[in-house]
């Protein structure tokens, strides 16, 4: 709708109260003042008499504004009321002949509805009218009072300056809601400049000329001056120079529109040298063409201090050039108090690479050495450039977070450093597969202790191993309980060998073909005095870890000897039992203890022992192990290979380490009911072995449907709940008798 046709409307609707209005005149004709003149009301008494004509035009007009036809009429009505009535206060209100000439440019004190100016800017801000909408508004409140005031009064001279007055009221009202409607930006652009200002970093914006545009106060404090003393001006106008020169790096954003970043020193007022890391960001208009250059920069004077001073005391790693332990526990320490200084979070990730020491037993340590530096090189691609990594010793690195803002972004990076870990090494001309296990502990949130810090953080690092590795973990405060209780089971199993806890089971092996028992497997348990029976799963890690898994394993084999001896007795043939060994003391490269004694033990009941392994252990194809092997066999024991189907060895590695028994996976077992892959790839491990000379041992048979079907394809032997559980020596004594 044309303006002209919305005023006609307006006309119009006024037209109708007017005729209503006029009639009422008429019956009660005013009478005439001195002069001749008949007595006209004020202005304000005749917008508060006629105020529901006026709302009544004015509605019928206000529901044509765009921003208007959703609204309620009473709304409107209310809306528009609020404004006259305001109006209506302030015509009321007498003026000096300064005020009524300040008015009408909007400099006049506040009218008596400034408050209804605020809450009517507001509401119309809120409800997303323009500025030419909220005019309109007040256009047809003045084209309705002045209309409707025009055809009821004649005009005398004490009315003259009434619709002027009207004008200057509704001038006033304008301006004031104007005012309001932009006090909200306003406000807006004063928080932002509150929040640049409280930055200890260097922020600023430049004309595509290098002149300033806006400086915060770190910036203008750093020249020694106001904003109004730089606006305008080039960082070359302003007296103190830095290398680079600021003014070459803003023109090259400007013609490459393109982000630069970089190093730059000033020379401060002390004659000191002033470290900053800036950046130089293109500011795009809604075209796409570069209006502005944004930059900001951060003093990094006291890390460049830090490095100098690594270089000076040679605390870096010859081996990876990043800085090694003794450097990386200075770096924490500053960068915790900075952490305080700043109020930013710090994060903490150590790193343990998975697989590194088989690499290294198996390479030496040129191999070892070239998986390291490439481990660090990987790395330190991942991290900022504010960020520290360190290499702490061994397989160990560190990498010490600062202004950490969300921990999102820490365990997004450590996910990329395992993937970066996962990809494969050559190492020597061979491709190697190694995972990375990452603790993270945060700063203050988890401690306020720098070596806590660390403390905790191997404590996390130590939960991704044992979780299965290739993994990362924040640190817990559980994880200090359980770490406590690690330590406490540590030291409780070095006293268990002597004070006789260890208890051995023993699972009988069925032949299948008759069903008669013709071997053993020997199971460890430990009857702890208070947590009370516990299965090796619980407890083997840890013996590993502490050393006492040499010593365990010798009293198994002496256990498990002398029963071999009495049942080959009792039956007057060899009778033979399984014995597991740990796949992390058969892979170590360090000498076994004991081995000579228990080699001996082995002799003393030729075939009467089975050495059970993981399967795992042939995948490394490490040349002490099959040493190892080797002299097990040369002391009269057969070879087992463990849960075999989970790791799929080769039929060449089979033949390679001599083999006499497979053991069928559980899970194989288990599920062959009813998954016919399962069925199919125990059947085909049962082929494969016969093919190679080897028998079968069936493992966790609980069912007779899985023992006939295990019999069917040719199986020789089988263990499980089926047959017997794992039973007391007196029991399975018992049983053999039977």
């Amino acid at each position: 709708m044309s303006a002209a046709a919305l005023y006609a409307l307006l006309r119009k609707s006024v037209t109708i109260c007017l005729d209503f209005d006029a009639s009422k005149q008429r019956q009660r004709r005013p009478k005439e003042a001195k002069g001749g003149h008949m007595s006209t009301p004020s202005l304000s008494r005749f917008i508060r008499t006629n105020l529901e004509s006026i709302l009544d035009a004015w509605e019928q007009f206000a529901q044509n504004l765009s921003a208007e036809k959703n609204m309620e009429g009473g709304a409107l009505r209310e809306h528009a009321a609020n404004i006259l009535l305001a109006i209506a206060i302030d015509l009321d209100k007498l003026q000096t002949s300064v005020e009524q000439s300040e008015k009408p440019m909007g400099r006049a004190p506040p009218s008596a509805g400034e408050a209804d100016a605020e809450s009517n800017g507001t509401s119309r801000v809120s409800k997303d009218f323009s500025v030419n909408d909220t005019m309109s508004e007040f256009r047809a409140l003045r084209a309705s009072v002045l209309y409707l005031w025009s055809v009821i009064n004649t005009v005398a001279p004490d009315t003259v300056d009434k619709p002027a007055r009207f004008n200057e009221a509704i001038d006033q009202a304008l301006t004031d809601l104007l005012w309001r409607c932009t006090a909200g930006t306003d406000r807006m652009t004063r928080w932002f400049d509150i929040l640049l200002s409280s930055s200890p970093d260097l922020n600023c914006l430049t004309d595509l000329e290098g002149r300033l545009i806006y400086a915060n106060k770190a910036l203008t404090d750093l020249y020694g001056t106001h904003l109004s003393g730089v606006i305008g001006k080039k960082f070359s106008d302003l007296g103190r120079h830095s290398v680079p020169d600021l003014g070459q790096l803003i023109a090259r954003v400007v013609a490459t529109k393109t982000t630069c970043r970089g190093d730059l020193s000033y020379m401060l007022d002390s004659h000191a040298q002033a470290s900053y890391e800036y950046l130089l960001i293109p500011v795009f208009d809604g075209g796409g063409r570069i209006e502005a250059v944004a930059g900001t920069a951060r003093e990094v004077s006291e890390r460049h201090a830090m490095l100098e001073l690594a270089t000076d005391h040679a605390t870096y790693d010859k081996l990876s050039s990043l800085p090694n332990r003794a450097l990386f526990f200075d770096l924490l320490k500053r960068e915790t108090i900075r952490s305080e200084r700043t109020g930013l979070p710090l994060a903490l990730l150590l790193i343990n690479l998975d697989g590194f020491k088989g690499v290294n037993e198996r390479f030496g340590h040129e191999g070892g050495d070239l998986l390291l530096r490439e481990a660090a090189r990987r790395i330190q691609s991942r991290v900022r450039e504010m960020d520290t990594v360190a290499r702490i010793g061994g397989d160990e690195f560190t990498v010490i977070l600062p202004d950490v803002r969300n921990t999102a972004h820490v365990g997004l990076l450590a996910q990329q450093i395992i993937d970066e870990l996962g990809r494969p090494f050559t190492v020597l001309d061979n491709d190697i597969v190694i995972s990375g296990s990452i603790g993270i502990s945060l700063f203050p949130q988890d401690t306020g202790l720098p070596e806590d810090l660390f403390r905790n953080a191997g404590q996390a690092m130590s939960a991704s191993k044992n979780t299965g590795r290739n993994r990362f973990n924040f640190f817990m405060q559980s994880m200090r309980e359980a770490s406590g209780t690690r330590m406490k089971i540590i030291g409780e199993l070095r006293h268990a060998l002597a004070q006789r806890q260890f208890v051995l089971t023993f699972q009988p092996i069925v032949d299948l073909g008759t069903l008669d028992i013709v071997k053993a497997e020997a199971l460890l348990q430990w009857q702890h005095p208070t947590e009370g029976l516990l299965h090796p799963p619980q407890f083997i890690g840890l013996a590993e870890e502490a050393g006492l898994i040499g010593a365990i394993d010798e009293w198994v084999m002496g256990e498990a000897v002398m029963r071999a001896r009495e049942w080959s007795a009792l039956r007057g043939e060899p009778f033979q039992i399984s014995v597991n060994r740990s796949s992390a003391e058969l892979l170590s490269k360090a000498p076994l203890k004991r081995w000579d004694a228990q080699l001996t033990m082995m002799r003393s009941v030729w075939n009467c022992i089975s050495i059970e392994f993981d399967e795992s252990v042939l995948l490394h194809d490490l040349p002490w192990v099959r040493e190892r092997l080797e002299t097990f066999q040369l002391a009269g024991a057969q070879l087992s290979i463990d849960d075999f189907g989970t790791n799929y060895s080769s039929m060449s590695t089979l033949r390679k380490y001599h083999i006499d028994f497979l053991k069928i996976d559980r899970s194989f077992v288990r599920d062959m009911a009813a998954d016919m892959e399962s069925r199919t790839f125990a059947e085909t491990i049962v082929a494969m072995g016969h093919r190679l000379g080897l028998e079968v041992i069936a493992e966790g048979v609980e069912t007779a449907e899985q023992r006939d079907w295990l019999k069917m394809v040719g199986c020789d032997y089988a263990q499980g709940h089926l047959f017997s559980p794992p039973v007391s020596a007196q029991d399975f004594e018992h049983l053999l008798m039977a």
